[in-house]
């Protein structure tokens, strides 16, 4: 066997063991060489910056979606939704998990009332329910303390950006975060990795110097896409175990994370995007 189809074998093998034990993403980043094959380097760049998910990550939003999601569709004649069945579409967006509430109905319901009470639960969600979304214990204190390290923070989530704002707003920790990425600013949501890449340009940082907090299957996706470190919040909104997979850390309280994230402060000058 020639010397450069060797090497592109012994490539491919490392690549399927380190993706087949999910250490891809927790030690490594990949990347293609010239030939075509496939290699891997280990993730030692420090980290300059911290992106937040939202709901199921910041915030314990389930209760209050669930509550105005079934007040609406009860109002309506329908049948309330268990708040376990509509944690799945909980991280795409407010009108997505409205429309899987109107999906699981005994009866399909006509399009023009859909559209109808969409419009309502929006309404009313946001007057009556929006601003009691509680944060999760120490979220307040991680944020106060890895701003006081003098790192950036954002936030990439599919929330429209008014509503993501209000929120943020009224838990009072709007001002700790550098730049806020919200659905429909960016050509394609998560889990593909536009919105978060676009976060961490307007940071004018690269992937590598950054770390995506969530806490579901679909940020997790997001981050393995953009070759960005993902830290898995197991309190989120995750379905299975191995939702959470391809994770740098894996974290049941902020104290974790914030410990985790201290080890790799930078030690140099902030790298800006090339």
């Amino acid at each position: 066997m020639k010397k450069g189809a060797r090497s592109r074998q012994i490539c491919a093998e490392s690549s399927k063991i380190l993706l087949e034990t999910g250490e891809d993403s927790a030690r490594f980043t990949k990347l293609s060489s010239a030939d075509g094959s496939i290699l891997f380097m280990e993730k030692t760049q420090p980290i300059h910056a911290v992106v937040f998910d939202v709901d199921g990550t910041l915030f314990d939003t389930l209760p209050s979606l669930a509550a105005a999601i079934n007040e609406v569709l009860l109002q309506a004649g329908m049948k309330a939704v268990p708040r376990m069945q509509l944690q799945p579409a909980l991280g795409e967006g407010l009108r997505s998990i409205f429309r899987g509430a109107l999906a699981v109905q005994t009866e399909p319901v006509e399009a023009s009332l859909a559209k109808f009470l969409e419009e309502r639960f929006l309404a009313y969600y946001t007057r009556y329910w929006l601003r009691s979304a509680r944060l999760f214990d120490r979220v307040l204190t991680t944020l106060t303390m890895l701003r006081a390290h003098g790192l950036r923070l954002g936030i990439c989530t599919n929330r429209d950006r008014i509503s993501t704002e209000t929120l943020l707003k009224s838990a009072a920790i709007a001002n700790f975060f550098d730049t806020v990425v919200g659905f429909g600013e960016v050509s394609a949501p998560k889990p593909a990795p536009d919105a978060l890449l676009h976060a961490i340009r307007l940071m004018k940082l690269t992937p590598s110097h950054a770390l995506f907090v969530g806490g579901s299957a679909l940020n997790a996706q997001c981050a393995h896409a953009s070759g960005v470190r993902f830290a898995a919040y197991r309190n989120g909104f995750r379905k299975h175990p191995d939702d959470l997979m391809h994770h740098s850390l894996n974290f049941q309280t902020y104290d974790q994370l914030y410990r985790w994230i201290v080890e790799r402060l930078p030690n140099n000058e902030t790298p800006t995007w090339a």
